[in-house]
């Protein structure tokens, strides 16, 4: 299946039922594959601030994206919420965050 259709089967299903967390997430990995970036954070903030999920995986992936926008506060925010969801993400993370000189 392309990206497209891809995003086009999600949107489907969350206009068929708004709260399709799996939809919602299938979605916003797909767009920041595509470098869709504003789109996928409105997904993921829709998980996070109104479904209220507990995927560490949709913290993990918002708090890149915040820490690409240079916002380190509200990445490491959601990265240590990732943790409390799922501490073994601890591996995974080992300098992802490192500083560029």
């Amino acid at each position: 299946m392309t990206p497209f259709e891809l995003i086009a089967q999600a949107t489907q299903a969350i206009a068929m039922n708004s709260s399709d967390m799996a939809a919602y997430k299938q979605r916003a990995v797909v767009l920041c594959q595509m470098q869709q970036l504003d789109e996928a954070m409105n997904d993921l903030n829709t998980l996070i601030d109104t479904l209220h999920t507990d995927d560490a995986e949709v913290y993990q992936l918002r708090g890149t994206l915040r820490m690409q926008r240079g916002d380190k506060n509200g990445a490491l925010d959601d990265m240590r919420k990732a943790l409390d969801f799922n501490p073994e993400l601890l591996q995974q993370l080992s300098g992802q965050f490192q500083t560029k000189k």
